[in-house]
């Protein structure tokens, strides 16, 4: 595939129950599109069945090969807004579970502010679920959020941003296409002095940090006031491995098999366990650990971070 394809798809139910309660995230989620033009080597999205179960689909519309040319294609679902707006009208029901509490995620297989379009998007989605009394979190990479802080700012809305690290040349290696960490911080402190609910997604960081640069890491983010700070190491499972290979990143064959994997996740663990002590903020530190370390440590330790509750306190509705 040559170039970048964009395009539009429509999708039967916008509106998604998430598994992604086990990490604290949501319960539901809306993904605004298909593909993520900020090309992130380290994604694992490509390898989940959204798109790798859509390999025919995909190929209609130009994309050779939709897991290798991740962050070459973006296929927008332009009549979310008028889906949901009847959807919730009609739903009877609204799951709420303890980890999930309920919350609508955007995006867990795109970015909801990677460009103007989508950006767009998200905006009449936020203002349809807010005006049905539904709780909203945003995870995105980009600063486009700042735009919309008119209706961000609001008890049932939380804005997040991936920010593993601050190092930018690092980023513009494994994140090709995505806002430099500078920028990202500077649209959080924006968000801060507005007076919007925040949270970091300090993931995936990288094999070479160390306990120095996690302390210096969270002394700096904790002046943002985040509510929580979700963490995972980078994990080469499935094609991102071959992406990241691609790219040229020389540390990913440090971490290319499961045992290394692990490895780098436990001294990882215990080195930001170690800087939260003492910056001060081990209450806001979530883990999102896989089970399959449940062989390299503590079964038990790893469960009980799964399906766990965030700190965050959300208004009764």
């Amino acid at each position: 595939m040559k170039g970048v394809i964009k395009g539009s798809e429509t999708i039967v139910c916008p509106l998604q129950e998430s598994a992604l309660r086990k990490k604290g995230l949501c319960d539901y989620v809306i993904n605004v599109a298909s593909g993520c033009l900020h090309g992130c080597t380290f994604c694992y999205v490509p390898s989940t069945p959204a798109i790798r179960t859509r390999q025919a689909q995909l190929n209609l519309k130009g994309i050779d090969n939709p897991q290798m040319d991740w962050g070459r294609y973006l296929l927008l679902r332009d009549g979310i807004p008028e889906q949901l707006d009847t959807d919730l009208e009609r739903k009877k029901t609204w799951k709420t579970t303890e980890s999930g509490k309920g919350v609508v995620l955007l995006c867990s297989g795109t970015d909801p502010y990677q460009n103007k379009q989508t950006a767009i998007l998200t905006r009449k989605i936020v203002k349809i679920l807010v005006e049905k009394g539904k709780k909203v979190r945003i995870l995105t990479r980009s600063p486009l959020w700042k735009h919309d802080l008119d209706i961000l700012v609001h008890p049932n809305v939380t804005v997040g941003m991936s920010l593993p690290h601050f190092d930018d040349a690092l980023s513009r290696l494994i994140e090709p296409n995505a806002p430099l960490p500078s920028e990202r911080f500077k649209a959080l402190l924006s968000g801060f002095k507005a007076g919007c609910r925040l949270y970091i997604a300090a993931a995936p960081t990288p094999p070479s940090i160390q306990k120095k640069d996690f302390k210096r890491y969270l002394e700096k983010v904790s002046a943002l006031e985040p509510e929580v700070i979700f963490w995972e190491p980078i994990n080469a499972r499935g094609t991102n491995g071959n992406r990241m290979q691609k790219a040229g990143i020389d540390f990913v064959d440090s971490i290319m098999s499961q045992a290394s994997w692990a490895d780098n996740f436990l001294r990882q663990w215990k080195m930001l366990d170690s800087a939260a002590q003492e910056v001060g903020c081990t209450d806001k530190i979530h883990i999102w650990p896989d089970k399959a370390l449940k062989k390299f440590t503590d079964p038990q330790r790893i469960e009980s971070w799964i399906n766990r509750p965030t700190v965050e306190k959300w208004p009764s509705i």
